[in-house]
């Protein structure tokens, strides 16, 4: 059985000595707006957007090369793992998540190596391969997820801390692991693992397609550094790890003949209770989401009749609410998702909080409950993909903490 390959490696990043790094990281590119895009830009004349969602392909190219030569991005040394802790709070209380960034070998998805859990848009990734076509650099890496029911590899306390970024009430520190027996250790675990994506299905995607143009380009050589992407990976059992849902906020053209609708399809479909704005939305259980207007919120909960047909239909996927709802939006309403994206008629929010701040009349909130990484991971194994914007890891791993060349060069270091 093929099982994943991970290696430490030489990783650039920025010269603290020349840039403040808490002005030059960003949230993954996929979670911003081109608003908040032009903010980081003004950040920082070095601020990793200007590379991760440049004005071109070819400045960035030309930004990258400017940034190595003038010394605002340094090479490591020597080949390296990094560990990285996240602090957050939750609930008023924080938290801690741990985990590594390292190379994992690039490996198709019908291998069942690396399991993807949601589809990719060929759209997205067409312009992520042209960015690392250009640049032939990864700015962030994938987030994924592995087993380690005694987080045995998670055990280690670094010393040598590269950096501590304050980020929105979050502490993110990366520290540099050289030590050599501590990497023979984590990445001889990791080699019997399979490998779950959390976040980053295009990223991954598109480092598949550029590896088979490099292929093409130098001839096939499994020592060059094209045949690896770096992830940030952590174990699925850690305790705060938190996958959430993502809300939605729908624009419908006839708001008032979809509520006449949900009305009279309620009662075979659905049970239906009002609640007050003040309650607690977190508590939603399995089964139920909440549907929030200007005025009001109602919590359905799913008949079990109804949830029964959903599990005969695909028993894996029927235990995501989501799928549920999509499902019975399609079913009885003719209210097809991806008609709405197409039409910016949908918005995608991680919080309750912002559901209910966004909404104007002729809007449509609805709010999921959370979910357990273990759904993920039953998804993947099963072959299986979840509707678009399913999950929301929280927090993110920041980008332009450290990138990876995949320029073409030998990884002619032996563990």
């Amino acid at each position: 059985m093929v099982m994943p390959e991970c290696l430490p490696f030489l990783g650039w990043r920025y010269n603290s000595q020349k840039v403040n790094i808490e002005a030059v990281v960003a949230p993954p590119y996929d979670v911003v707006t081109e608003e908040e895009k032009v903010l980081y830009w003004k950040k920082s004349p070095y601020n990793i957007f200007h590379l991760e969602l440049p004005e071109s392909y070819q400045k960035a190219k030309l930004l990258l090369e400017n940034w190595i030569n003038s010394q605002i991005l340094l090479k490591e040394p020597q080949p390296c793992l990094y560990f990285y802790e996240l602090s957050f709070p939750k609930k008023e209380m924080m938290f801690s998540r741990k985990g590594w960034i390292l190379l994992v070998k690039l490996h198709p998805f019908e291998e069942g190596v690396v399991l993807p859990h949601e589809k990719v848009f060929p759209k997205v990734t067409e312009d992520r391969f042209e960015l690392l076509k250009a640049t032939g650099f990864q700015f962030s890496q994938v987030f994924g997820l592995y087993e380690d029911p005694t987080l045995k590899t998670l055990s280690y306390n670094p010393t040598d801390l590269l950096y501590e970024v304050s980020y929105q009430e979050q502490t993110h520190r990366l520290y540099k692991v050289s030590d050599l027996e501590v990497i023979q250790e984590v990445v001889a675990y990791l080699k019997d693992q399979k490998i779950y994506i959390a976040d980053g299905h295009h990223r991954y995607t598109t480092a598949l397609r550029y590896k088979e143009y490099m292929e093409n380009l130098l001839r096939k050589n499994n020592q060059k550094d094209y045949n690896y992407i770096a992830m940030y990976v952590c174990p699925i059992e850690e305790p705060n790890l938190l996958m959430l849902p993502t809300h939605r906020v729908y624009r419908l053209d006839d708001i008032e003949g979809f509520l006449k609708s949900l009305e009279n399809f309620t009662e075979k479909i659905m049970s239906v209770e009002p609640i007050n704005f003040s309650e607690n939305l977190f508590k939603l259980k399995e089964r139920e989401f909440g549907l929030c207007l200007k005025d009001k919120i109602m919590v359905f909960r799913i008949k079990d009749e109804v949830y029964e047909r959903f599990k005969q239909k695909d028993p894996v996927l029927a235990n995501l609410t989501l799928y549920n709802f999509l499902s019975l939006m399609e079913e009885a309403f003719q209210m097809d998702e991806e008609i709405l994206k197409e039409k910016k008629q949908v918005r995608f929010l991680s919080k309750v909080e912002e559901v209910l701040k966004n909404l104007k009349p002729g809007d449509i909130g609805v709010i999921f409950p959370e979910l357990s990484p273990l759904i993920l991971k039953e998804v993947a194994l099963q072959g299986k993909r979840m509707p678009h914007k399913s999950t929301f890891f929280y927090p993110k791993v920041l980008t332009g903490l450290v990138l990876n060349e995949v320029s073409g060069k030998n990884l002619d270091f032996n563990l």
